[in-house]
């Protein structure tokens, strides 16, 4: 019996695939990435030595001979500041960056583990892979709290870029030191097509937007994947969001206790909890493929646990998240039953190997079972062949749920026998109903003071979305209008709230308290960012639309013989610079304009030709136009 534990130029347009999910970010793309700042400096690269993989490898070996836990990533140690040790360049605009890569050769996945992170006011941070398709950030003093020993999720490959960012007017030291790699070995497979792609777990598993997990889509949204922390070794695991009788929606997460200890007799301490790593959603958005978003949370508290060695108790473990879920996540807080009530019929939700999320069914009633010296702690359930698949657990389901047919919690997966290889042989799960009080006396060591704060004397919840929290969302009548158009907007907040606070780049009036605003007027060129910070009685949440408006400057006439009129911004005070190409794409013209109130720029091109690109250079803001010429 096995423990599952974790673990071109062109003239047109430059187009980066990004995929920027987080530990809470801000989005973004970093400033090395866009033409118009014109880096000229190389990237500083420090080379750091990766692990013994042979030695890890055998350690491995013996853990599963010894039925230990899954690992899946270790720390590699670093001390490093990116203040002394990056490549500065300032910036064309006022500013300036600092980068530094960090290569690891070998590594599936790294992620970084800062030992103190302060960043000035106006100042950001990201990271991402060489080839700039994962992208973590922006980071900003707002996301990283003080004192925090902020960590990033692993991103993909061997070779990781940090890239800061001053400006101009920082009277502040930013402090940005790493103490550590994450370095993940296996279950981190690789990207394609600009998104996430995993084939980690067995082929007899179902994709839970499969027919099977149809009546479990509420359920799902409270299945959340992790990468624990324990030491310096790293893990999978699975865990439940769950409800309580107060229906406070505090954060309360369900998992087991031995995801929380280590091979050799380690157990995570306060520090290792506040850096694991929670994954939402993170599923298919459908049955056959293996795409997944990622959108992650940071660092937790222990509340409450069965204790070490899990093999005497029911192997639970009640955390509390260190920040507020955010809404745009939708997660659900599951329900449960603490009565020890057997089931016919019921699913377990969860990430095997790590892998998008997965559903296994049963169809048979649970038996009591005994895991280690106490009897009668555990459900034991047999798995049953669907119509997609034969659904079982593997390495990094430990701590998923295991559901009633009323779709309640009812256990927590220590581990058991069943594999694609063997797909009908028996699992095991913690019971609810022993975990609620009999593991121990303390508060520390049951569910009942937490998950019945009120000591209401209740044992069976439903779960609930909080539908109390405001989410912010709006449309807009148009995204492309040219210089001088309006614009009307639309909240489509949800949770009834009952503030609205508008931002609008480049917009007349640059900002609106009214709920639905009209007639905003865009008089700068480019593309412009939107904002909505709405807010009720329980909460305040926001979106940032990034690039949202794409205010076009106006060249005419076209066709046109030859005098073309450009309109760039109404009231311009920058410098703006025209660039006339060819059909060859062969520069022919620049003109150059100081910062003045004109917004109006004539301009007459070759006397040779029928096709020619303008491109308008104003600020961070460029466009290309097509013109035609009639001789």
């Amino acid at each position: 019996m096995r423990i599952i534990n974790p673990l071109l130029f062109t003239l047109i347009l430059i187009v980066y695939a990004l995929s920027a999910f987080s530990q809470i970010d801000r989005g973004g793309v970093p400033r090395s990435f866009q033409p118009q700042f014109l880096l000229k400096s190389q990237v500083q690269v420090i080379d750091i030595e990766s692990p013994d993989l042979r030695a890890i490898q055998a350690e491995d070996d013996e853990a599963a001979r010894l039925e230990k836990s899954y690992r899946v990533g270790v720390e590699v140690p670093v001390n490093i500041s990116l203040i002394d040790a990056g490549q500065w360049e300032s910036l064309t605009n006022g500013g300036r960056i600092c980068r530094l890569s960090l290569n690891c050769i070998g590594a599936q996945g790294l992620g970084i583990i800062f030992g103190k992170v302060q960043l000035p006011a106006g100042s950001d941070l990201f990271i991402y892979t060489t080839d700039k398709h994962n992208v973590l950030g922006a980071y900003t003093a707002a996301e990283i709290l003080d004192n925090q020993m902020f960590t990033t999720r692993p991103v993909y490959g061997d070779r990781i870029v940090i890239e800061y960012y001053e400006p101009s007017n920082n009277n502040e030291n930013a402090e940005i030191q790493l103490s550590g790699l994450t370095f993940m070995y296996r279950g981190f497979e690789k990207i394609v097509s600009s998104e996430l792609k995993s084939v980690s777990s067995g082929n007899c598993e179902v994709n839970v937007n499969c027919d099977e997990g149809q009546n479990w889509q509420n359920q799902k949204q409270g299945v959340v994947k992790i990468l624990t922390k324990v030491g310096t070794k790293f893990f999978y695991c699975s865990g439940t969001l769950m409800n309580n009788t107060s229906q406070d929606f505090s954060g309360l997460f369900l998992s087991a206790s031995h995801c929380s200890n280590d091979f050799s007799g380690g157990s995570a301490t306060a520090a290792d909890y506040s850096r694991w790593v929670f994954y939402f959603n993170y599923e298919s958005p459908d049955c056959v493929s293996s795409a997944a978003q990622e959108q992650t949370i940071l660092g937790a508290e222990m509340l409450a646990t069965s204790d070490s060695p899990s093999n005497i108790g029911s192997d639970f473990l009640l955390l509390r998240f260190l920040e507020n879920i955010p809404p745009k996540y939708n997660p659900y807080y599951c329900g449960w039953d603490a009565g020890n009530n057997t089931s016919t019929s019921g699913v377990c939700i969860h990430h095997p190997d790590g892998d998008i999320k997965k559903i296994s069914t049963y169809i048979s009633p649970l038996t009591s079972g005994t895991w280690g010296s106490t009897p009668n702690t555990h459900w034991i359930v047999r798995w049953a062949s669907t119509a997609n698949g034969h659904g079982v657990t593997e390495g990094g389901s430990s701590g998923s749920p295991l559901f009633d047919d009323e779709g309640l919690v009812i256990g927590t997966l220590t581990g058991g026998e069943s594999s694609c290889q063997n797909p009908t042989g028996p699992d095991m799960y913690g019971k609810m109903s022993f975990s609620w009080a009999s593991n121990g006396s303390l508060a520390e060591q049951q569910l009942k003071p937490w998950l019945d704060p009120d000591n209401t004397g209740i044992i069976k919840q439903p779960g609930s979305f909080n539908a109390k929290l405001a989410v912010a969302d709006f449309s807009a009548s148009s995204s492309i209008i040219p210089v001088g158009g309006t614009i009307n907007f639309q909240d489509l907040s949800s949770g009834k709230p009952n503030k609205w606070k508008w931002y609008f780049q480049g917009g007349n009036p640059s900002e609106s308290t009214e709920q639905n605003p009209s007639a905003i007027r865009f008089e700068r060129f480019g593309a412009m960012n939107v904002k909505l910070v709405v807010s009720n009685e329980f909460n305040t949440d926001s979106i940032v639309k990034e690039e949202y408006i794409d205010v076009r400057a106006v060249v005419s006439p076209n066709p046109s013989k030859g005098d073309v009129n450009i309109l760039t911004d109404i009231n311009n005070e920058s410098d703006v610079i025209i660039e006339v190409y060819n059909a060859s794409g062969i520069k022919a013209q620049q003109f150059e304009y100081s910062g003045s109130l004109s917004s109006n720029y004539s301009i007459k091109l070759p006397d040779y030709g029928n096709v020619f690109l303008i491109r308008v250079i104003h600020g961070e803001q460029i466009q290309t136009h097509k013109i035609i010429v009639t001789h």
